[in-house]
């Protein structure tokens, strides 16, 4: 298998974890349950009779979304401002 494979993979896993995050709000519950069920799954031990570098790109990239979901939610919704916020955004509209 080639690292650029490895790379892109694990690129997306994190790459559509930060979508998520930025596009929908989840309670705080949610994120911490992720970062738990990260945790299981990088410590969990293989299944029976699936050793190999697939098992490792499906476990590095579940690894990946959930860890980078769960943790990703306090920097990203910092600076996202949702519409419709009390009237306390920018409406470019004047209204």
């Amino acid at each position: 298998m080639s690292t650029l494979l490895v790379y892109v993979v694990y690129g997306f896993s994190v790459a559509l974890a930060l979508v998520f995050v930025y596009f929908f709000h989840a309670r705080w519950y949610w994120h911490v349950l992720s970062v738990l069920a990260a945790l299981a799954v990088g410590f969990s031990p293989p299944l029976p009779g699936w050793e190999g570098l697939s098992r490792d790109l499906v476990y590095g990239s579940a690894f990946l979304f959930l860890l980078v979901w769960g943790l990703a939610e306090p920097f990203v919704h910092r600076f996202h401002h949702h519409r419709g916020a009390g009237g306390a955004g920018f409406s470019p509209r004047g209204a």
